[in-house]
C-alpha cells in the first residue's frame, strides 16, 4: 500500500472510531435520561437520576457521601457500613455496592465523617476519628488505627463528628455538633462539643478555631483557601446559617457554655433559605464545568423532620469581592426529599445520597429505605441555570390577621410560643414559621402535636433523688446540671447530682385538640396570623 493510501486508510477508520464513540456517547446520554426521577421536581437545565443500587451492602438510611481513593464514591449507613459505589455494566449509572469497612466491628457509630488522604480513609464517628487503609487493594480496609479520641461521648445520637475537610498543611479540620440538648451530657472538659478544630498530620496536636456551632454537618474550602460551614437554625440560631470560618470568633450557640468567647457574636455571612437543615456543602471546582457553575456552592437540605416528601437541592453563587468578602446568591435546583449529603464524583457530575425514612434519630426503623441521585447538566436544556423555584405569594387581609392574632391569645398559644424570633419558651419561636411549614403542615402540627416531635423540643420527666417530678425540657446543659424550662415558662437549675432519672416523653407537652371548639372561620383565620409571620408575607388593608 503507497503511504497516501495508507494515510487516507488510517483517516478513514479514525473517523469510523470517532463516529462509533460518539454514536454509543449519545446512546447513554439517551439511555441515562431515560432513567430520569420524574416525581422529583427540577428547576433549571438539570436531569436528575436515581441510581438502581440494587446489589452488594444494603442501604440503611445512608448519611454520608464523598469522593475518595481510586476515584470511588464512598456512603456510609446510620447502621455503621461504610461502602464504594460501581457501576457494574458501564452504563454510566452506579448500581452496586461493595463493603469498605463497618464501624460497628469497633464499637463505633454513626459514621458522618468523612475525609480522605492518599489511599488512606478517616471516618468521623460520635466517639473517635478513625483512620482506615485498604493494603492488599481489594476495596476493603484491612488496617486501621484511632486517629483522634479525645471526642466527650455522651451515646446522645445528635452528637456527631462531622464536615471534615483537609486543608492547608495537611490539618484534618472536623465539627463536633452541640452538647446543649442532650440533658445527659458527657464530661467536656477541652470544651470540644460546638467547636470547630484542626487536627495536625502527625495526630499529636490539636486547636480550636472556633466555638458556639450547634449542628455543622456540612464544610468545605474554596478556591481562595477560605472554609464555609453550615449552622442549622434553632437554639438560638434564628435562620439555616452559611459561615466562613475565622479563627478565635464565636459564632453564637449555647453562649452560657462559653461566657469569655461569647461577648462578640460573627453574624452569618448567608442565610439559606431554599429549605430547612441543610445537610451537606460542596464547592464545585474551576476545572469542573459543571453547566457553568465554577467556583459556585452546592447546599444540600434534609428538610423538617419526618416529612418525608421534603427537602431540596440548591446552588450558591459566591463572589468573591476585592476586600475579601462575599456575595451570594441563591438558586433551587430540585425539590428532592431528605438529601443527608453531596459529591462530586471523578466524572464531574454531582451526587447526592437520600436518607429515607426513619425515626426522629435518624435510626433505620424500616428496611431497604434511601438511596442515591445522579445529578447531570443537560445542555440541550433551553432553562435558565439560575431559575429558582417560584416563590408562593402570601397575602392576607388586615382584618383576617387580626382576627387570627386575637384567637392566638386567646387560645393559650402566647404562653407556649413567642413570635419575635428571639424569645425562647417551653414551646418554639413562631416567627417565620410558614419558610418551614406550609399551611397544611402548620395545622397539622397543631391538630395532632405528638406526632411529630422535633427532638429539641421533645419534653423530658425528671425525676429528683426526692420523689419530685418535672416536666419541660432541657434549654442547657453542662456537667454540673440542667437549665430545665418547665411548664409556664419558668428557668429552673437542676443539678445533676439531684437527678434520680431522665426519661423522654413520648407526647408532646403542647394540649390535643385545642381547636375542637373553633368554627372553620376562626381556624382559617388563625392559620393567616401564623403565615403572616413569615417576612415574605404581604398583609393589605382589604
Amino acid at each position: 500500500m503507497n503511504p497516501l493510501r495508507r494515510y487516507l486508510s488510517g483517516v478513514l477508520i479514525a473517523a469510523v472510531c470517532v463516529l462509533s464513540f460518539a454514536c454509543q456517547s449519545e446512546n447513554k446520554l439517551n439511555d441515562t435520561a431515560k432513567n430520569s426521577d420524574t416525581t422529583v421536581k427540577v428547576y433549571g437545565p438539570y436531569i436528575l437520576e436515581r441510581l438502581p443500587v440494587t446489589k452488594g451492602v444494603k442501604m440503611g438510611n445512608p448519611i454520608q457521601l464523598a469522593l475518595g481513593p481510586k476515584g470511588l464514591l464512598y456512603a456510609a449507613n446510620q447502621t455503621g457500613e461504610v461502602y464504594t459505589l460501581h457501576d457494574s455494566d458501564d452504563d454510566g449509572l452506579e448500581d452496586s455496592t461493595a463493603l469498605y469497612c463497618n464501624v460497628t466491628d469497633y464499637a463505633l457509630r454513626s459514621p458522618v465523617g468523612f475525609a480522605s488522604r492518599g489511599d488512606t480513609v478517616f471516618i468521623g464517628t460520635a466517639q473517635q476519628v478513625r483512620a482506615f487503609i485498604d493494603l492488599n487493594n481489594d476495596n476493603r480496609a484491612d488496617t486501621s488505627w484511632v486517629f483522634f479520641d479525645k471526642i466527650p461521648n455522651s451515646e446522645h445520637p445528635y452528637e456527631w463528628t462531622s464536615g471534615m475537610r483537609f486543608g492547608p498543611g495537611g490539618w484534618l479540620y472536623v465539627a463536633l455538633t452541640t452538647d446543649s440538648w442532650n440533658a445527659g451530657a458527657a464530661a467536656d472538659p477541652l470544651g470540644l462539643r460546638g467547636s470547630i478544630i484542626k487536627i495536625s498530620p502527625n495526630e499529636k496536636k490539636y486547636e480550636i478555631l472556633a466555638r458556639g456551632i450547634r449542628s455543622v454537618p456540612g464544610m468545605d474550602f474554596n478556591e481562595a483557601g477560605d472554609l464555609f460551614f453550615t449552622d442549622n437554625e434553632g437554639g438560638g440560631n434564628p435562620t439555616e446559617e452559611l459561615n466562613r470560618l475565622e479563627p478565635g470568633a464565636f459564632y453564637g450557640h449555647n453562649k452560657k457554655k462559653y461566657p469569655a468567647d461569647s461577648a462578640h457574636v460573627r453574624k452569618p455571612d448567608f442565610d439559606l433559605i431554599s429549605e430547612v437543615a441543610p445537610s451537606s456543602i460542596e464547592f464545585n471546582r474551576t476545572e469542573n464545568s459543571f453547566g457553568g457553575t465554577k467556583g459556585d456552592l452546592f447546599v444540600s437540605y434534609y428538610g423538617p423532620g419526618e416529612r418525608w416528601t421534603r427537602g431540596a437541592l440548591s446552588r450558591v453563587v459566591v463572589k468573591r469581592k476585592p476586600d475579601n468578602t462575599y456575595e451570594f446568591t441563591e438558586y433551587t435546583i430540585a425539590d428532592i426529599p431528605k438529601l443527608s449529603d453531596l459529591a462530586f464524583g471523578k466524572d464531574g457530575n454531582l451526587y447526592a445520597s437520600h436518607h429515607g425514612q426513619a425515626d426522629y434519630w435518624y435510626n433505620a426503623v424500616y428496611s431497604d429505605q434511601g438511596g442515591f441521585y445522579k445529578i447531570t447538566f443537560d445542555p440541550k436544556s433551553k432553562a435558565s441555570a439560575n431559575y429558582t423555584r417560584p416563590k408562593q405569594e402570601k397575602t392576607f387581609s388586615k382584618d383576617a390577621v387580626a382576627m387570627g392574632k386575637q384567637l392566638f391569645a386567646e387560645a393559650g398559644c402566647l404562653g407556649c410560643h413567642q413570635v419575635d424570633g428571639k424569645t425562647e419558651l417551653i414551646g418554639p419561636n413562631l416567627k417565620d414559621v410558614a419558610k418551614n411549614f406550609s399551611r397544611e403542615e402548620i395545622l397539622e402540627e397543631i391538630l395532632y402535636p405528638s406526632k411529630r416531635i422535633k427532638p429539641s423540643m421533645g419534653g423530658l420527666r425528671v425525676t429528683k433523688k426526692g420523689g419530685q417530678v418535672l416536666l419541660g425540657r432541657a434549654i442547657n446543659t453542662d456537667e454540673q446540671g440542667i437549665d430545665f424550662m418547665v411548664i409556664g415558662n419558668q428557668m429552673v437549675r437542676i443539678r445533676k447530682s439531684e437527678i434520680e432519672k431522665i426519661e423522654n416523653e413520648k407526647r408532646s407537652l403542647m394540649f390535643e385538640n385545642m381547636l375542637v371548639a373553633m368554627t372553620e372561620d376562626k381556624r382559617q383565620a388563625l392559620l393567616d396570623y401564623l403565615v403572616s409571620l413569615s417576612r415574605e408575607a404581604v398583609v393589605n388593608n382589604q
